[in-house]
């Protein structure tokens, strides 16, 4: 294995490590009545805390966009829709500490940032450098498998039929 496949793989197990911290937001989300949005405890007494599972599915599609990010990273489109949901990560933690003021700059707000940014980071960074998309990366080999298979299934089919 060269140098490119071994980074290849740990950035791959570092956005699937990003991809389960997701997925922990959306288990604390359903669990908790109080999400990273909310700066203080007021009225929690009722069942209403549709801002903390609105974040739970945000975050849980995003997990799965990471995930899918993770497995086909030699597809340019899936690795963008990753980038964009990172991206709309970092823009929604932002503007609601920022500019809409509803949390305070915590570690809950700073730490999740930090993952998204470097990972945004990477995923614009890497696949260029490693040049994962000039690469067939065995994909060619695997098609051309795939499709003769596809073929002899056909003419079998075919000539039961009589054709």
């Amino acid at each position: 294995m060269d140098g490119n496949s071994k980074i290849l793989y740990a950035f791959r197990g570092w956005i699937g490590f990003v991809a389960f911290m997701d997925l922990g937001v959306t288990a604390k989300s359903f669990i908790e009545k109080r999400c990273f949005l909310t700066k203080n405890i007021i009225d929690y007494d009722d069942e209403e805390y549709t801002t903390s599972r609105i974040l739970g599915m945000f975050a849980l599609l995003k997990a799965i966009v990471l995930i899918y990010s993770t497995l086909f990273i030699h597809y340019k489109p899936v690795v963008d829709l990753g980038k964009w949901s990172l991206g709309v990560t970092i823009l929604l933690y932002f503007s609601e500490t920022i500019y809409f003021h509803a949390s305070s700059l915590n570690p809950t707000v700073v730490f999740p940032c930090v993952l998204n940014i470097v990972t945004l980071v990477g995923m614009f960074y890497l696949p260029i450098k490693l040049d994962i998309w000039g690469l067939n990366m065995g994909q060619d080999e695997e098609n051309t498998h795939l499709l003769k298979q596809a073929g002899a299934a056909r003419r079998r089919k075919h000539m039961k039929k009589g054709y």
